[in-house]
């Protein structure tokens, strides 16, 4: 697998290439010690079918991780122009979680940019409910001032903090194995790592996926774990309903880290719809 960068707004964005065929983009969630490395069971598959870019977003993995203001419009912008500088041709999409909305809203904004989108259980829900708006910028200089966020930090980015995310990503709590959270501590103790989370804790990083959503002439695909959480399936009812061209697959025996805990199926699932071989409903059925 080829490491590369792409110079952006003067920071290094890292990502894997690899494969042959048409595009694939891949998009990780955002929590502590997110990177590609959530698509580590399914690169090799879908490799065999596509040129896939696996993008580590600023901020996480091997990307940069300056001091600055994160936002969804940063993530937004960073997808469109990788897309347009980096592939150079209409792309297949794969995202996670919060990533959704971003891949979504790059495909409003700009047609012609995507061919097939895969969402893997989209946040639909602000993160940030907690937290009244005048009171953001207020807890976003405390997390990110030298000295003031550290302890914050390190209850979130603690082995003990990752753990407790991987067990309530997976249906399976094995599957939250040691050494995965050794690699998404070490990731998340990457210098400025801070910066992106204090974005995501205050809310900087939500993005409405509804109101986007319905501005999508793309075919989207859904993939849901029958037993995910904090995303629970319901909430596919009102994505299905707004999108134009939707399907939707419950994958049973997973949890929101379906791509990860049943991925032989959802590798078969995705490079089935991506051939435009997907069979069933055009809304919504069981895998």
């Amino acid at each position: 697998m080829a490491s590369q960068y792409y110079v952006w707004r003067r920071h290094n964005i890292h990502y894997q290439k690899r494969g042959m065929g048409d595009p694939l983009l891949l998009v990780h969630n955002l929590y502590p010690g997110a990177s590609h490395d959530e698509y580590a069971y399914n690169l090799d598959e879908l490799a065999r079918h596509h040129t896939v870019y696996a993008i580590d977003l600023l901020g996480f993995g091997d990307s940069d991780a300056p001091r600055r203001r994160y936002t969804a419009r940063l993530y937004i912008d960073l997808l469109a122009d990788f897309c347009r500088e980096v592939i150079g041709r209409p792309t297949h999409a794969m995202a996670a979680g919060l990533s959704c909305s971003y891949v979504c809203q790059a495909a409003a904004d700009n047609a012609g940019l995507f061919d097939r989108l895969v969402f893997v259980c989209p946040r639909s829900e602000p993160t940030g409910l907690d937290l009244p708006r005048w009171a953001a910028p207020i807890r976003h200089f405390m997390l990110t001032a030298p000295g003031l966020a550290q302890g914050q930090y390190e209850a979130a980015a603690s082995e003990q903090a990752i753990a407790q995310y991987l067990r309530n990503s997976f249906h399976n709590l094995r599957a939250a194995t040691p050494e995965r959270v050794e690699r998404l501590h070490y990731n998340a103790w990457r210098e400025g790592s801070t910066y992106a989370y204090a974005g995501l804790v205050v809310g900087y990083l939500d993005h409405p996926l509804l109101d986007a959503l319905p501005k999508v002439t793309n075919p989207i695909l859904l993939v849901w774990g029958r037993q995910a959480r904090p995303t629970p399936v319901e909430h596919s009812v009102r994505l299905v309903a707004l999108a134009r061209h939707c399907n939707l697959r419950v994958i049973e025996n997973a949890g929101a880290w379906v791509h990860d805990e049943q991925s032989a199926q959802v590798n078969k699932l995705v490079t089935s719809y991506f051939a435009g071989q997907l069979a069933g409903p055009p809304r919504a059925a069981t895998a």
